[in-house]
């Protein structure tokens, strides 16, 4: 071996001992070429050819001395074989593999045995493509799915299990899966099978159509908040890394693309050097997520970060696309590199950025254009999105904007003197539910106690909480255990039997306690056809919801004003406090009685004064910038509260005044009593004399948040999407629910519209 005085040379004398090696030597000049091409350094080539030595001989010994009809198989075996040996000798097998791939010059060898299963998935998938239509990546993710799905039927043992499929062994297999993917990811699951046994029973194999009866998990939109950090964060980011080397100076370029296009990590990586128009200054952008094209304006600073890059950074070749590996083997970055690319600069950056995906930088920027004024429109047309509902989602973290929907808190209320003990003899009398036995077995007992179990396992792996549905379904096992345990059957007679004992319930709640039980019994029916199903036509009609009592400010100002006067018992040494701030927070934030109770002391943050609800209702989670005075009412409690126990992160905000469960929020019966017992003492109740709901303060809040955009000057429809992301709604129509036309909020629109109309009609008058 010998070199030349450049010690970045690496070369082989004609008498070299390694062009002695069989079948190795006579290729070496040709594989030296080779490796220099995909960029591999000097000495990794050197080190290369010193492990050929070894492996060659490691081949000579497994194949009796001749390497005649040596194959990729046997190269595949010495990398098995050196891995955990001589990971260098293992490295050079795999890159005489590729090397002689690509020259074609050995056969892949003999094939080993295709399992049954990986036969049919590969017709399933020549279906796919050649029928369907669908992209690779897409067959792919269906072909890794199915794989799961068919080893847990055991398929490579028993080829016919598929024939005899049902539908509880499919729902066991959702449940199994439920356990490594969350919602999302199992619609998936879902429907790779269901597209599989749908082309199964088109074949004829399956002959029930199962694919029609499998449930999907649920999924609504707006669940998670928008990852985002603040725009300095970004710069600090970007800052933090050194451009002095060429791996550096690549990392640099792509993340400041990221930042300053918002470009996703699949569009970065499939830039090509076509794409930047140097003449016109400008970037076409191929999205991948859309299928089109997004043409983006290069201004100076973008300009000089890709000329400095293209020209200092990165390798030359034959590839097109602008972003290449550093280090050998050259070739296009994947996606998945732009991910592990943002992890390693934030971790030697030792930035306090918590680290969620590539796309919070996407986020990020959506919420510096939006805090600098940026109209939503244009946001979108950098964005690349189609449908302006895309781009509101930002709204949801422009924190100062919502702010301004938060309603301030009452004062200069005069205090009632409450109502003596007694005081609820003076409530409306309603209809009250009649004594029903209970059985203290926590568990199902019922003829249907299985079947019963089998249905809220489902359910809940499929996404659902159920927890509502339980206690119904509770009930109705009960009472089938009572009245029909030794039947095998069960009846339309004994369904309206226990539909009578519920005669306290509204229309509208029993016929939605009806509906649980005959969902649950249409699933019952699949597997014991002899069950009734009840028609829905018998179901009682839902009558109109109850009209909400809105509460006004001087209203509340008296309630609060009254809450004084509420005395601590030995259970909450805190009543008073407690309750007002529970009433704070419903009115002016117009909070969900359950988010209010689920509050803990972390979702309060005391720097940007927000709180934040997680999962509520359709598993949306979303923030709530609280007012100035809100903000003093808050912390004002919290003293108070430090003062009976620490603050700890799992604390109740909300505190139910037990010291030895600080996680316990106040109760759902003691917040409303107390509400009542304040709304009969202030005077407020409607027509019928009662206190209006804990829910009617959020109906209250939406329509004086309305009132006051109408008598101010501000865009009334301007400030719809607000107070719609303010109160948790996915678009204004749900908010429209909670709009009612008060006398003040009439008022209020008529002089508006009169302001405009009077104007024109001015104006027609003068012409």
């Amino acid at each position: 071996m010998n070199t030349d005085n450049n010690p970045k040379t690496f070369q082989l004398g004609p008498r070299s001992r390694y062009r002695q090696l069989p079948f190795v030597g006579p290729l070496l000049d040709d594989l030296l070429s080779w490796l220099r091409c995909q960029r591999y350094a000097e000495s990794t080539i050197c080190n290369f050819v010193q492990a050929f030595s070894m492996l060659v001989h490691w081949l000579q010994t497994l194949r009796h001395e001749s390497l005649n009809g040596l194959s990729q198989a046997d190269l595949r075996q010495a990398y098995d074989y050196f891995r955990v040996r001589r990971y260098d000798i293992a490295s050079s097998a795999r890159v005489l593999g590729r090397f002689l791939r690509e020259r074609q010059l050995i056969p892949e060898g003999e094939a080993d045995v295709i399992p049954p299963s990986e036969l049919r998935l590969d017709a399933f998938c020549s279906y796919l493509l050649e029928v369907r239509g669908l992209s690779a990546r897409t067959i792919a993710g269906h072909r890794n799915r199915l794989q799961s799905f068919l080893a847990f039927l055991g398929y490579d043992e028993s080829p016919m299990i598929v024939a005899a499929l049902d539908l509880n062994r499919i729902e066991a297999y959702l449940c199994e899966a439920s356990r490594t993917n969350n919602r999302a990811s199992l619609q998936h699951v879902v429907a790779s099978i269901r597209s599989f046994l749908q082309r199964e029973h088109a074949q004829g194999s399956l002959q029930q159509p199962l694919h029609e009866r499998i449930d999907t998990p649920r999924t609504y939109r707006l669940e998670q908040l928008p990852r985002a950090v603040p725009w300095e964060k970004v710069v600090e980011l970007l800052l933090s890394i050194d451009q002095s080397n060429p791996e550096g100076l690549r990392d640099f370029t792509i993340l400041y693309l990221a930042a300053r296009y918002g470009l996703r990590s699949g569009e970065l990586v499939a830039l090509k050097l076509d794409d930047i128009d140097w003449r016109s200054g400008t970037l076409r952008v191929p999205q991948s997520k859309t299928k089109q094209s997004l043409l983006l304006p290069l201004d100076d600073e973008s300009v000089d970060v890709l000329v400095g890059y293209l020209q200092r950074a990165r390798p030359a070749g034959g590839h097109r696309e602008v972003f290449l590996r550093i280090r050998a083997p050259m070739s296009p970055l994947s996606h998945y590199a732009v991910h592990d690319i943002l992890e390693k600069r934030i971790r030697l950056g030792r930035l306090d950025i918590p680290y969620t995906g590539t796309h919070f930088l996407r986020h990020s920027l959506a919420m510096h254009l939006l805090r600098r004024g940026t109209p939503m429109d244009s946001i979108g047309s950098v964005l690349g999105h189609r449908d302006p509902e895309s781009t509101a989602v930002y709204l949801r973290l422009a924190v100062e904007d919502l702010r301004e929907v938060g309603l301030p808190v009452p004062e200069n209320g005069e205090a009632a003197a409450l109502h003596p003990d007694g005081w609820k003899g003076g409530l409306p009398k309603i209809r009250t539910a009649p004594p029903v036995e209970r059985l203290p077995v926590a568990g199902f007992q019922s003829p249907l106690a299985d079947l019963l179990s089998t249905y809220l396992a489902v359910r809940r792996a499929l996404g659902r909480r159920y927890s509502g549905e339980e206690v119904i379904l509770r009930g109705w096992d009960d009472f089938l255990h009572l009245h029909c345990a030794n039947l095998q059957t069960i009846g339309s007679d004994m369904f309206h039997r226990w539909a009578g004992t519920m005669p306290h319930l509204t229309p509208t709640v029993l016929r939605n306690r009806l509906r649980i039980v005959r969902n649950f019994l249409i699933y019952c029916a699949r597997t014991h056809p002899d069950l009734h199903v009840p028609d829905v036509a018998t179901f009682p009609r839902p009558h109109p919801a109850r009209p909400p009592r809105l509460v006004t400010g001087a209203d509340m100002s008296r309630v609060l004003a009254t809450v004084e006067q509420l005395l601590p018992s030995h259970q909450n040494p805190l009543r008073g406090p407690t309750v007002r701030m529970a009433l704070i927070l419903l009115y002016c934030c117009g909070l969900r009685r359950g988010e209010l109770l689920r509050l803990k002391l972390r979702h309060f943050d005391p720097q940007q004064n927000v709180l934040l609800v997680e999962a509520t209702k359709f598993y949306k989670s979303r923030l709530i910038p609280l007012p100035d005075s809100v903000v003093r009412e808050l912390c004002h409690y919290l003293e108070l509260r430090r003062r009976h126990l620490p603050d700890q992160p799992e604390g109740a905000l909300i505190w139910g005044g037990n010291s030895m469960a600080p996680e316990k929020s106040y109760s759902v019966p003691g917040l409303i009593s107390n509400w009542q017992q304040l709304c009969l003492a202030a005077g407020v109740v409607d027509e019928r004399g009662r206190p209006p709901r804990l829910h009617d303060l959020r109906h209250s809040f939406a329509v004086t948040a309305l009132q006051r955009w109408y008598e101010g000057n501000g865009e009334v429809q301007a400030r719809l999407p607000y107070l719609s992301t303010y109160m948790g709604h996915v678009c204004a129509c749900s908010t429209h629910y909670y709009l009612h036309l008060t006398p003040g909020l009439r008022e209020a629109a008529s002089l508006r519209f009169h302001q405009y109309a009077g104007a024109i009609s001015e104006r027609g008058a003068d012409r």
